[in-house]
């Protein structure tokens, strides 16, 4: 009697169930790794978003005192764990590492314990405070204001590479905008969405900046965008304090 042949395993094609379909291999391989005792699936498609470029993103507990990053590929995903005892985590968010906060706050469990569940509670709680606000330095407000600067020599000259200096400016001054009303910094890939959902007119500029079909319209775009957060295009007095030479 011949044997029926086994049908070979199907590769979803939609990218955030390829994600998903390569956890349970992610997560065989996180339990493997000594010292770890739960992990958290964080990033893009913990958050049901991912595309066909994303990887899996996760958090991992260890005992012991060392820390440390790990990436490989399973079932043709990328792979980023970051490994880190409980007390490192606790440290990051004392410090204020909004990148670590968000990632617990939005992050799912995939291997539970009651450390981070702790962690997740203590995450949210700060992710909901929201940092607080910083205000841009007089250094900083300089090399954003020359940037913008540089960029509007570059429009009127017709000079091609307006298109690189101003969105470098621009990112600079979405960076400035987030801290001065004090957000959570998140990845530029949200910046749109997350400026849509708190200042749309900031959306609306950066947009211009990124879609605008001529220099003109995109400068104009990226001063609107950099009066936001200073106010005006002025220079100012200012400089750092003397520090002395080794």
């Amino acid at each position: 009697m011949t044997a029926e042949p086994t049908p070979e395993a199907t590769v979803p094609t939609d990218p955030q169930a390829r994600l998903e379909a390569a956890l349970p291999a992610a997560l065989e391989r996180l339990r493997a790794t000594p010292g770890a005792y739960a992990a958290l699936w964080c990033g893009s498609a913990a958050r049901g978003e991912g595309n066909a470029h994303s990887d899996l993103d996760f958090h991992v507990l260890v005992s012991g005192d060392d820390r440390w990053r790990a990436n490989y590929v399973v079932d043709g995903v990328p792979v980023e764990a970051l490994h880190n005892p409980l007390r490192k985590v606790r440290a990051m968010f004392a410090a204020g590492q909004g990148d670590t906060i968000t990632m617990y706050a939005e992050g799912r469990p995939v291997w539970p314990h009651p450390d981070l569940d702790a962690l997740i509670a203590e995450a949210r709680a700060l992710y909901a405070a929201g940092p607080d606000p910083r205000p841009l330095g007089q250094q900083a407000r300089f090399r954003l204001v020359e940037e913008v600067m540089d960029a509007r020599a570059l429009a009127a000259a017709g000079d091609p590479l307006h298109v690189l200096v101003a969105c470098r400016a621009a990112g600079l001054a979405v960076e400035a905008l987030f801290g001065a009303r004090g957000w959570w910094k998140v990845k530029a890939q949200r910046w749109l969405d997350t400026l849509a959902e708190r200042d749309r007119q900031a959306a609306h500029d950066l947009r211009a900046v990124l879609t605008a079909p001529d220099a003109s319209a995109r400068q104009a775009a990226l001063e609107a965008l950099t009066v936001r957060v200073t106010g005006d295009l002025t220079y100012h007095e200012g400089g750092s304090d003397p520090v002395p030479v080794p």
